[in-house]
């Protein structure tokens, strides 16, 4: 970028300089034997539009089951719901509980999410209007929707090593409701965030009235099947004739960045503090535009005999919204 810099004091004459800056934008590697195996580049689908005609024809088949696919984030920016899924770690005095106390359980996590406030929803989910927080800004905010709730808790669970969806659906004391599902070895249960309380598919006392969407990181699944009722639910959406899937298993952009606090680590043998350097500014991290952009970096070297040094390069980018 060319930048003209004009002097604000002069005596006699006034002159002016021209400055250039390097902005980074960002970088791949690949080796060049993957260009040669590729026979042509397919034309990618738009994922909004695709989502909406999938909303519209679950509603045409099941007018009165809910299905959420897409809503706005704080920016009005719309995406997926597929984005707000990301394993995110509890609060640490949770975890020292689970790890030090043998008879903790899982309902520390969910009650923790129940105590969060609710927000009412004022805005009507078919009219496609809903703005989710994220799971970051609705613990610094300590309130949130129903479906907030749900992901929070869904997110925390997904951290904790459990196989977790969020679940819309209706209840016999709630109404529209959203809750999270887990799959245990032989069983699936029922966590309600509003009252951090956990049900077996099978509970008679289960409050949840119908299950009739599925959601996780990586896609969204409408029940297609005629009885909706948690009892009678097969919950294995892998089935294709039980549950209408927005995304195909081989679809490239099925796997969206979350939109959530983002971090990862990288792992690399060390030759020199350059090549470590280097592959720090690769990532792109540091190129983030936000003005209240805030970094963490942490290094560990592990070694091993003989000089062999493993370096690990943990990076975090954190926005911090006031």
């Amino acid at each position: 970028m060319m930048i003209e810099k004009h002097e604000v004091q002069c005596l006699k004459s006034c002159s002016g300089h021209s400055y250039i800056r390097k902005n980074w934008l960002g970088s791949i590697i690949f080796p060049f034997s993957a260009l040669l195996q590729q026979s042509e580049f397919s034309d990618q689908i738009d994922v909004l539009q695709r989502a909406q005609i999938f909303k519209k024809n679950c509603k045409a088949i099941f007018p009165n089951r809910r299905i959420i696919t897409a809503v706005f984030n704080e920016e009005g920016k719309q995406i997926l719901v597929t984005r707000y899924i990301k394993a995110l770690n509890p609060p640490r005095q949770l975890l020292d509980i689970l790890l030090h106390d043998s008879s903790a359980t899982l309902d520390i996590i969910s009650r923790f999410v129940s105590l969060i406030p609710f927000m009412p929803d004022t805005l009507d989910e078919n009219d496609g209007f809903d703005i989710w927080l994220t799971s970051e800004r609705c613990i610094s905010l300590a309130v949130g929707n129903k479906e907030e709730h749900a992901i929070l808790l869904c997110n925390f669970f997904l951290y904790l090593g459990k196989k977790a969806l969020v679940l819309l659906g209706t209840s016999v004391l709630e109404g529209p409701v959203a809750y999270v599902l887990t799959q245990e070895t032989d069983k699936y249960l029922l966590w309600n965030p509003s009252t951090g309380q956990c049900h077996k598919q099978f509970d008679p006392f289960c409050p949840l009235q119908s299950v009739d969407c599925l959601f996780d990181d990586r896609n969204v699944w409408f029940n297609i099947q005629q009885n909706n009722m948690p009892m009678a639910v097969h919950f294995d959406y892998s089935k294709e004739s039980f549950w209408k899937r927005l995304l195909p298993n081989n679809f490239q952009e099925t796997k969206a960045q979350s939109i959530q606090v983002v971090g990862f680590p990288i792992q690399m043998p060390y030759t020199d503090l350059q090549s470590v350097i280097d592959a720090v500014y690769q990532t792109g991290i540091h190129s983030s535009e936000f003005p209240q952009a805030e970094f963490a970096l942490a290094v560990y070297i592990h070694s091993y005999p003989s000089n062999i040094l493993s370096v690990w390069v943990y990076l975090a980018s954190l926005a911090r919204y006031k």
